[in-house]
């Protein structure tokens, strides 16, 4: 077997193709298409434009060849077990996941069979040669059959074993086979919270077959030949040195405070959130000492005392002092409870409004990637190329950017596999907790108009949820509104979370509730925006809405009934200005962006929505003016980042352009840091693309007739509210 193959393609691609085969449903076969030569994928939800060649009006030929790199991967990868003398071979780990695995390589053969024979409009019987009988198939079954299965104790003999074993393991197999139809999720890392949460019964979303399978891919896959290059064994000592520096940042903000708050130590010995107050305090100067830095210790380093502080943060918001001075609050006389809930309370508004410190180190690493990525496209001896626009070239980077990521193990798989582990060894479910498991909130940017600046936050929602209908906000944020509230601050939160979808309602209704109690209705505001319903993505019903008229027409409609339609709007909209502002933005972005075109492409209703959505955040801004803002999706990693990357985008585009090489690389920050440090992947595709198709238009129209489109838009604000408004890289 050649082994110049073993280049082509690694065994992760591989079981990509396995899964991708398994999920084929050969009731209503799908396309399939070709990524790269080396993966099948038969949709392109996870990857980008032009990234696909598919494989329509083609012969068989390159699904075969493709079939043979997978087999070959595999027979190299079993090859490289049988010589390792450090091979366990008495583990029934490894047994069961080689057994597994092979079973998916003859499922594969099957399905193929009939798929290739749907597609050629012959019965299967009178294919010329079956993929079971082609050279690479055949030389994996015989090495598997006459070297591993006698390194195993149970092994299965005879001609017939492969297929015995198939029979033996029925009824396992099969349920591996219907655990991967949800693998690909996972590895997307789509709904990777609901191996957090519960349903209402206390029972998981998932099923311990799709547990197996992830283990048994995270066990086979093994690391890629130029390990030592992988871009993300950067992104732990990325975060630390960020969070040293925020230790630094929040310990500036609280300065006062805290030489208040240990002056009076005296007084609070005995006061449960003092001393966890004291705690946390404690380990944020051990977070913010450089000798704590991953690079210059091998014991705790400044990531987890930064984690610890947060823990005696939210210690501290459970302590009975704490619970009765909120429900009860203190006399002004009462010196130590007023220190130590301006303490408690300045400390999470810190937490929320830090600025970190490793901005230009995370854009180096996203330029790193995409330039392995340009290295990758050379060797492989494919065009690189350039875009005609800076949009388009944003979209080729992304290209470069996926394709090297793709070639280290998978990220989310394995941070799913520690938490399988982790609830393992605690022997209980965690909680959906993203502030808690790492995601911690920090200031993005600025918008300035005139003298006042508005935080733009980095803030996953706020919550902690084990059950999909109950979810309990976050101490930490409660204080940080707290602290908006003493400091006559407001607090304006865009959510992206769907409040249509059983999913997400729960998260999307906690949000909602909490501007309605009275501590914070004057200093807290909700407007939810729907990112993920059929409506957003034109689909169904609304896949033929082409003339602009009647798709204005609905958009209007669904305004009028808002939370019918995944609409929230807080209580400042009052429903004639509401209705005001649709009647005339909506004529006017179709004039503007779309030239009054009679009728619109799908793409260009996406823009639509995406350019209607600017207009709207902007207005609730000028009749919100809030101190801060933040767009919080479940995690803030893929809507929420592209939804704040958009925004500085939009703003930026309304007196500057894009053609400074420092604003495109703050652009890359703010759509891929979240997702590369916290979740270990690229921003997912489809929101990425959206946000720059609609920044690409929204470009040409202002290029185009710029002071037009301020004017008239300008009429449904402020005076000079459009002409004046700006972005600040703080």
């Amino acid at each position: 077997m050649s082994k110049k193959l073993k280049e082509v393609i690694n065994l992760q691609e591989a079981m990509d193709n396995l899964a991708t085969i398994g999920e084929i449903d050969l009731e209503h076969p799908p396309l399939l298409g070709v990524v790269q030569n080396v993966r099948l994928v038969t949709d392109d939800s996870e990857l980008s434009v032009g990234a696909i060649r598919w494989l329509s009006e083609e012969g068989e030929e390159p699904i075969l060849e493709i079939l043979d790199r997978t087999y070959q991967a595999i027979y190299f990868h079993l090859q490289s077990l049988y010589q390792n003398l450090e091979t366990d071979w008495e583990s029934k780990k490894l047994e069961s996941g080689i057994a597994a695995m092979m079973a998916l390589v003859g499922e594969s053969a099957v399905k193929m069979d009939r798929y290739l024979s749907f597609r050629e409009g012959i019965a299967v019987e009178k294919r010329q040669e079956k993929i079971a009988e082609r050279v690479a198939f055949r030389e994996l079954q015989r090495f598997y059959l006459e070297h591993l299965t006698k390194k195993f104790r149970d092994q299965v003999e005879g001609d017939l074993a492969w297929s015995e074993e198939w029979q033996e393991n029925e009824g396992a197999l099969s349920s591996t086979m219907s655990g991967l139809k949800d693998f690909e999720t996972v590895k997307r890392d789509e709904e990777y919270e609901l191996f957090y949460i519960r349903n209402e019964e206390g029972d998981p979303y998932f099923t311990l077959e799709l547990l197996r399978n992830i283990r048994l891919t995270a066990d086979l896959v093994q690391p890629s030949e130029s390990f030592e290059e992988d871009p993300l064994l950067k992104v732990r000592a990325i975060q630390d040195r960020d969070l040293q520096s925020s230790a630094n940042q929040i310990l500036g903000e609280c300065h006062s405070l805290i030489e208040d708050f240990f002056h009076s130590s005296e007084k609070w010995e005995e006061n449960q959130l003092a001393r966890n107050l004291s705690m946390g305090i404690i380990a944020l100067f051990l977070a913010a000492n450089p000798r704590n830095l991953l690079q210059n210790t091998t014991g705790k380093s400044s990531l987890r005392y930064f984690a610890d502080f947060l823990g005696f943060l939210r210690l501290g918001f459970q302590a009975d002092e704490y619970q009765r001075w909120i429900a009860y609050p203190p006399e002004k006389s009462d010196q130590l409870a007023s220190l130590l809930l301006a303490l408690t309370h300045r400390l999470s508004f810190a937490f929320f409004s830090r600025p970190g410190g490793v901005r230009q180190e995370a854009i180096g690493l996203i330029h790193r990637t995409m330039r392995k990525g340009e290295e990758l496209f050379q060797s492989s001896k494919k065009a690189i190329l350039k875009g005609d626009t800076v949009w388009n070239e944003f979209l080729m980077e992304d290209e470069r950017f996926r394709s090297f990521l793709s070639k280290f193990p998978n990220g989310p798989l394995f941070k799913i596999l520690d938490l399988i582990r982790e609830e393992d060894d605690e022997n209980q479910m965690i909680a959906f907790d993203p502030i808690g498991q790492g995601n911690f909130p920090y200031r993005l940017y600025q918008v300035q108009k005139g003298k006042t600046r508005i935080d733009l936050l980095h803030m996953p929602t706020p919550v902690l949820q084990q059950l999909i209908n109950k979810c309990e906000i976050t101490g930490e944020f409660q204080g940080f509104l707290r602290s908006c509230n003493e400091q006559g601050k407001k607090h304006l939160l865009i959510n992206l979370n769907d409040r249509t979808s059983w999913r997400e309602f729960g998260r999307s209704k906690s949000l909602e509730t909490l501007q309605m109690k009275a501590e914070h209705s004057k200093h807290f505001f909700v407007l939810t925006l729907p990112k993920t319903t059929d409506f957003y993505y034109q689909n169904n019903e609304y896949l033929n809405l082409n003339r602009a008229e009647d798709f204005i027409a609905v958009l209007q409609a669904q305004l009028k009934t808002p939370q019918e339609c995944g609409y929230f709007f807080p209580v400042f909209w009052k429903e004639k200005e509401m209705a005001r502002f649709v009647e005339l933005s909506l004529p006017l972005i179709h004039i503007h962006f779309f030239q009054s075109q009679p009728t619109l492409s799908r793409r260009n209703r996406e823009d639509f929505l995406e350019i209607f959505y600017q207009f709207l955040v902007l207005k609730t801004i000028e009749l919100c003016k809030p101190d801060s803002v933040s767009f919080t999706s479940k995690d803030a990693i893929d809507l929420g980042a592209s939804s704040s990357a958009m925004f500085y985008g939009f703003i930026k585009l309304l007196s500057e352009d894009f053609s400074k090489k420092v604003d495109r690389d703050f652009l890359l920050w703010l759509f891929y840091t979240p997702a590369l440090l916290i979740r270990e992947r690229a921003i997912a595709p489809d929101p990425l693309n959206r946000s720059l198709s609609a920044l690409e238009r929204i470009d040409a129209a202002l290029a185009k007739k710029g002071d037009a489109i301020l004017k008239e838009f300008g009429a449904l604000y402020e005076s000079k509210f459009l002409s004046e408004i700006k972005v600040i890289h703080s």
